[in-house]
């Protein structure tokens, strides 16, 4: 009896706290609204997929390189170029790390516009994480991807410069 007593008073005090206010727009500018929230977060998964892809696709080229370096009778002109294509690598692939980096803020940007147009609810749900601890994730991982990107072709140099000698 007394579960039941407080199980409706908290019922009643949730719904004294929080009124639910609708977004002022019509359904066919609603539908929009969400078509492009849903195209902005699709944008950040396949940005963040072709961010994974370009580090492993870097260290992949790095054993590939390693590889023709110690499976084959390589001269030290070989291996110099090897070494060399192994930074251009390296630079490249950070650039492209950086620019789905770029990509991610521009749309989380404009899901931010978008959140802004729905309900209050959405609004708060959205809030609930701040801009800048989801910066701060952000770019960690992307220090990280960028430091994995940098050690492999530090190793990958460190296994054929023997060879160059």
């Amino acid at each position: 009896m007394v579960e039941a007593d407080t199980t409706e008073g908290f019922i009643e005090d949730d719904q004294d706290v929080f009124d639910i206010e609708s977004s002022n727009l019509d359904d066919s500018t609603h539908a929009e609204v969400i078509a492009l929230y849903a195209d902005a977060q699709d944008n950040i998964r396949f940005s963040k997929n072709l961010q994974w892809r370009a580090m492993s696709g870097a260290i992949i080229l790095f054993v590939l390189l390693v590889l023709s370096c110690r499976l084959t009778d390589s001269g030290t002109n070989f291996v110099n170029s090897v070494i060399c294509v192994s930074f251009l690598v390296s630079a490249g692939s950070i650039y492209s790390l950086a620019i789905f980096q770029s990509w991610q803020g521009t749309e989380r940007e404009k899901i931010r516009e978008l959140v802004n147009k729905l309900s209050n609810l959405s609004t708060l749900v959205y809030g609930l994480k701040s801009r800048m601890e989801a910066k701060v994730h952000r770019f960690i991982l992307l220090a990280f991807m960028i430091a994995g990107i940098l050690g492999a072709n530090y190793f990958a140099v460190v296994l054929v410069m023997p060879l160059a000698e």
